[in-house]
């Protein structure tokens, strides 16, 4: 009897081994099954980066539909072009509901950021292009740009195998966050809203334009304040990026990820405008007017190099107002504002500075009333 306790015993001790081996084979195979769906989900990111390649040609097909008065062809063109920021918008999305335990995803934020600001990176591409004398090779370039960053970005990520994100311990961005709050106060109230209005009343007529600009140019031109603000421009892109690089490990909701892009967007484009501003026009001895803002006498939209500047612009206007207007919502919800109502009165800003955007788009592209 003791004998055959014992054999029952140890087979039901074998059976129950074999039990737990086959638990753990089967949650390994659930696991790699799983990874391998998470990393397929993953890979769909590099989607707008992809489209990042063609935006030249979506450009250049914008150009030849107006030029041949195609308006299918033109609204086709701009969806291209819409598409690559667009993209990136929504990728971000998506990867802001992630957690950031896994590398990967950081990695895909920032290219997502990076993608999402093409508009302004094929700008200062142009112009820099230019200022080199090189000449007909911005589609090359950045066709070669953006596959080392594609190639780079594929590389990296083929060596993190889901390894976890590095999180920066005992981050305190709030020093930097109010001094950037302090400086953009200043930059709005001084720079950006007079000379947005003044862009407004562009469609009222190009004197009525140039009559503005003179007044407001004795104020943010003066001898010494213009350097204080391209100083306090430099601020905020620097701190700009000590405020976003944390955040790419986060999750965000909806106006945290706007608030996120459209800062990745704006250091691009103050960095593509004050180029253009300060290097390009003035060693030409251009005068920055409406008419060199708006392409005179061809416009934005006849001539193949300055219809990069209609994304470029209208992108940024909305955006630097997107971006005060998250920055006010951070504001709310530091002083205790319910989030509810914060996101209310951002979103009715937000529709606020569509609507200033497009007068001040529509005035630039010759619309008169």
């Amino acid at each position: 009897m003791l004998s055959d306790a014992k054999g029952r015993l140890q087979k039901l001790s074998r059976d129950y081994q074999a039990g737990v081996i086959r638990t753990f084979q089967s949650n390994d195979m659930n696991s790699t099954v799983l990874q391998s769906n998470r990393t397929f989900s993953l890979y769909w990111n590099f989607a707008p980066a992809v489209m990042a390649l063609g935006y030249p040609w979506y450009l250049a097909w914008f150009y030849t539909a107006v030029s041949d008065h195609s308006a299918a062809g033109v609204l086709v063109a701009v969806a291209c072009v819409l598409a690559v920021p667009a993209s990136a918008f929504a990728s971000l999305l998506t990867l802001a509901r992630l957690e950031s335990t896994d590398g990967r995803v950081t990695i895909f934020r920032r290219l997502a950021h990076f993608t999402f600001a093409s508009p302004p990176l094929f700008v200062i591409v142009g112009v820099l292009l230019y200022l080199i004398k090189v000449n007909g090779a911005d589609a090359k370039v950045w066709l070669g740009l953006w596959s080392a960053i594609i190639v780079g970005s594929i590389l990296v990520i083929s060596t993190m195998q889901g390894r976890p994100a590095r999180h920066p311990l005992g981050v305190n961005t709030a020093p930097v966050r109010v001094l950037h709050g302090i400086s953009s106060v200043v930059i709005v109230v001084v720079f950006v809203f007079p000379h947005l209005g003044n862009h407004a009343v562009g469609i009222l007529g190009t004197n009525i334009h140039h009559s503005v600009m003179l007044v407001l140019r004795h104020v943010y031109r003066a001898g010494w304040l213009e350097p204080i603000l391209i100083g306090l421009f430099f601020f905020q892109v620097i701190s700009g990026l000590v405020l976003l690089v944390p955040k790419l490990d986060r999750k965000l909701d909806v106006l945290g990820s706007l608030q996120t892009a459209s800062g990745a967007y704006l250091v691009i484009f103050i960095a593509s405008h004050i180029n253009s501003v300060f290097i390009l026009a003035r060693y030409f001895g251009t005068d920055t007017d409406y008419a060199w803002a708006t392409g005179a006498p061809a416009g934005l939209t006849g001539d193949p190099w300055e219809v990069r500047l209609i994304p470029h612009y209208s992108l940024g206007v909305l955006l630097v107002l997107c971006h005060i207007v998250c920055g006010l919502r951070t504001v709310m919800l530091t002083h205790g504002v319910r989030i509810d109502r914060a996101n209310k009165i951002c979103w009715l800003l937000i529709t606020a500075s569509t609507v200033w955007t497009t007068v001040v788009v529509l005035g630039m592209l010759g619309v008169r009333v």
